[in-house]
C-alpha cells in the first residue's frame, strides 16, 4: 500500500530538478503530489531546497512523455516499482542518507532478504579473489543470507553466480535502468537473478549505464545490507566507495586480506589497516553480526576427508592456494600422470576442484 498513486508520484518526479530529496521535502509539507503541483510559487519557495527556478519548473508543468513511457514499459515488461512512500519499502534503506524515491524491480524482494550481506570488489580479479569470493558467497548463501552486489564484471559477477550455485537468493543493484543489461554478457545471469531474487535500480527506465551512476548506486548495495564484504580491491576500486558508504550508514565493513605483493589487494588491505573487520572465514562475519540478528542456521564444521598415501599428500599440498599439476608432481615426487589420476579421484570425492590452466584447489 502507498499513500500516493504511482502516476501522481511520477508526475512530480518528471519535473526537471526534482529528485528524491526534494520529493521528500515537498511531500512532507504537502498532502499529495497534486497539491504540490497546484501550490503557488511563493508557497513552494518556502520548502527547503526549492528556489525560484525549481518552483517555476513545478509551475511549468509535468513531462507527460516521460510518465507515459515509464508506465507503458512497466506494464509491458512486467516491472514492479516501489516508492519511498510504500509500506513495503525496505526499512533499512529508508534510514540511509538520501534514500531513492523509487526502486524499479524485476523479480521480488522478500522479507527474508533483510538478512543480507553485500559482496563487492574489483572488476579485474585474480584467481585468489575469485576463489575467496566464491567461498564466502556460497557459505553465506547456505546460511540463508541474501547476497547483494552490483552485477558488474569481476567480483560482483562471481558473488551473484556463487549465491545462485548454492541455491540462495541474490539481489543486483544496477547503475542504469533495469531495461539496460550491463555488462551485456551478463544477460543470462540477469535472468537467473530475477528468478531467484531481484534486479533493482533507482534509475528510470531508459537510463543508460553512465559511469557517474555507479558510485551513487553503491549506497543502495550497502543500505540494503547488514554489512559489506570486500573480497579483493585495488587502490582505486569502486568497491572502496561502497565500504565508505557502509561506514557512513553504520553498517559493518569486512575485508579479506590479500597477498601483500598483489596490487589487486592494495585497497582491501588498506581497509583492514583503517579498521575494517579482517575476515578469514564466514564465522568471523557471523560473530560480528550475531548481536544484530538472530542467525538460527549454523554451518557445520567442514569435515576433513579420510585420505591416505598419495591422495593425502596431494590434498595437503593444495591447502593454501591453487597449484598447477606440474608443481604438484614436483613437490610430491611423482609423475604427472600419477598425480592427475589422484586429482581425478579427489575431484570425484568433491574435495578438490579443477580450475582453468590445469590448476587445482581444495573445495
Amino acid at each position: 500500500m502507498s499513500k500516493f498513486s504511482l502516476e501522481s508520484l511520477l508526475r512530480l518526479y518528471s519535473i526537471p530538478g526534482i529528485g528524491a530529496a526534494r520529493m521528500r521535502n515537498l511531500l512532507a509539507a504537502f498532502e499529495s503530489p497534486d497539491e504540490v503541483l497546484e501550490a503557488s510559487t511563493q508557497r513552494l519557495m518556502q520548502i527547503q531546497g526549492i528556489d525560484k527556478k525549481i518552483a517555476l519548473n513545478i509551475k511549468n508543468g509535468i513531462n507527460d512523455e516521460f510518465i507515459n513511457k515509464q508506465l507503458s514499459q512497466i506494464q509491458k515488461d512486467n516491472i514492479d516499482i516501489m516508492s519511498y512512500w510504500d509500506d513495503n519499502y525496505p526499512e533499512s534503506l529508508k534510514k540511509i542518507y538520501d534514500p531513492p524515491a523509487f526502486l524499479f524491480i524485476k523479480g521480488s524482494i522478500l522479507q527474508e532478504d533483510n538478512l543480507s550481506i553485500g559482496i563487492v570488489g574489483s572488476r579485474v580479479t585474480s584467481i585468489y579473489g575469485k576463489n575467496v569470493t566464491e567461498q564466502f558467497a556460497m557459505e553465506l548463501a547456505e546460511l540463508k543470507f541474501t547476497i547483494i552486489s552490483g552485477m558488474a564484471r569481476g567480483i560482483d559477477t562471481v558473488a551473484h553466480k556463487s549465491a545462485l550455485k548454492a541455491g540462495g537468493r541474490t539481489i543486483a543493484v544496477l547503475g542504469s535502468g533495469i531495461d539496460y543489461i550491463y555488462p551485456p554478457e551478463n544477460k543470462k545471469l540477469f535472468e537467473q537473478i530475477v528468478e531467484n531474487g531481484a534486479v533493482i535500480s533507482e534509475y528510470p527506465l531508459g537510463t543508460y549505464p553512465d559511469a557517474g551512476n555507479f558510485p551513487r548506486r553503491n549506497r543502495i548495495i550497502s543500505g540494503l545490507s547488514l554489512g559489506v564484504l570486500i573480497t579483493e580491491a585495488g587502490a582505486k576500486s569502486g568497491a572502496l566507495i561502497t565500504a565508505f558508504q557502509a561506514l557512513e550508514q553504520n553498517r559493518e565493513v569486512f575485508a579479506v586480506p590479500g597477498p601483500i605483493n598483489s596490487g589487486k589487494s592494495t585497497g582491501s588491505n588498506q581497509l583492514i589497516k583503517e579498521g575494517a573487520n579482517l575476515v578469514q572465514s564466514v564465522q568471523d562475519i557471523i560473530r560480528e553480526l550475531e548481536n544484530q540478528v538472530e542467525i538460527r542456521i549454523k554451518k557445520p564444521e567442514k569435515k576433513q576427508p579420510k585420505l591416505y598415501g598419495l591422495e593425502k599428500i596431494v590434498f595437503d599440498l593444495l591447502e593454501n592456494e591453487p597449484q598447477h599439476v606440474d608443481a604438484l608432481a614436483i613437490k610430491s615426487g611423482k609423475s604427472v600422470p600419477e598425480v592427475l589420476t589422484v586429482l581425478l579421484t579427489l575431484e570425484l570425492m568433491s574435495v578438490v576442484k579443477q580450475m582453468s590452466g590445469k590448476m587445482f584447489i581444495q573445495c
